[in-house]
């Protein structure tokens, strides 16, 4: 039987020899792409490898687990190596993440609506104001519902004209068109791989803000547990899940009531390190340190 009843006229076959790709694949390994670290927290970098080009990474948690203040401190530390990125904190707002970043620095939460003292507010910008003076972390004014196709052009033009290197995107819901009840799946499927085909051309880290569906804990224990089909673990190079600590992590001693877990679900690479989770110590709420690896 012939086999050109399969192949269309006008059909390229797309494919190579491997002895085109393995000299590629050697230099890949040789010399990879330079990952960004987060310098304030060492076993994020340990475990991860830092946050690399080209990749698409999933952090999920409960509502009012903090992820937006987690985003903020990342940015934080990224602002504090002067490192380039992007933020779409669409939930809560530009400002709102700035005052975060500040309450960040401040190790305070400031906030609250209540007025910050002027005596407060002048020691922290004769510290911190230089770091706020910079064009190192560009924030999208977008607060209400946009299309993927105007966030991927947003995050062309920062990678392009202001060399961002990652974003934080906050969060999946607000770039998900209205539909009805029965087309979500299919168009959150739509949207991240969007997400993920513009990753595998432009180089940029960037980091999604996802929600949960609902358990009986409360707690995020498996990437199987993030809203919507399995589309998006399956795409994704990484999956962190956010939660507040264990009980188990409180009764050791090695997290209080007040920090956050982060555990790594999901990585493509350094996939012996899936499972361990990362206990970030919390002052005030707002200002994460780094505690220990479980």
């Amino acid at each position: 039987m012939s086999l050109d009843r399969f192949i269309p006229d006008d059909h390229h076959f797309h494919a190579k020899p491997m002895n085109e790709l393995y000299g590629v694949a050697m230099k890949e390994m040789l010399t990879p792409f330079p990952s960004v670290p987060l310098r304030s927290y060492p076993g994020f970098n340990q475990l991860t490898g830092g946050l690399r080009p080209y990749e698409f990474s999933i952090l999920c948690g409960a509502t009012g687990t903090g992820k937006t203040t987690a985003c903020a401190n990342f940015s934080r530390d990224l602002t504090e190596q002067g490192i380039p990125h992007f933020v779409a904190s669409v939930e809560t707002g530009a400002t709102d993440f700035v005052k975060r970043k500040i309450s960040s620095l401040a190790r305070e939460d400031w906030n609250t609506g209540d007025p910050v003292g002027v005596d407060k507010t002048k020691r922290f910008h004769e510290t911190y104001g230089s770091l706020f003076q910079s064009e190192h972390a560009w924030l999208s004014l977008y607060d209400n519902r946009l299309s993927v196709e105007t966030l991927m052009a947003d995050l062309a033009v920062a990678s392009r004209d202001k060399g961002c290197k990652i974003a934080f995107i906050d969060n999946l819901n607000f770039f998900l068109e209205v539909t009805k009840a029965a087309d979500a799946i299919v168009e959150m499927d739509r949207v991240i791989h969007s997400l993920i085909m513009f990753c595998k051309v432009v180089p940029m880290h960037v980091v999604m803000v996802m929600h949960p569906k609902k358990t009986e804990s409360g707690r995020v224990e498996s990437e199987f547990d993030i809203k919507g089909s399995s589309t998006a673990v399956q795409e994704a190079h990484n999956v962190f899940l956010f939660n507040r600590p264990h009980p188990d992590l409180i009764t050791a001693g090695i997290a209080t009531a007040g920090d956050r877990e982060l555990k790594l679900a999901k990585m493509r690479r350094r996939g012996k390190f899936v499972g361990r989770r990362l206990i970030l110590k919390c002052k005030d709420g707002v200002s994460y340190a780094e505690g220990e690896i479980v």
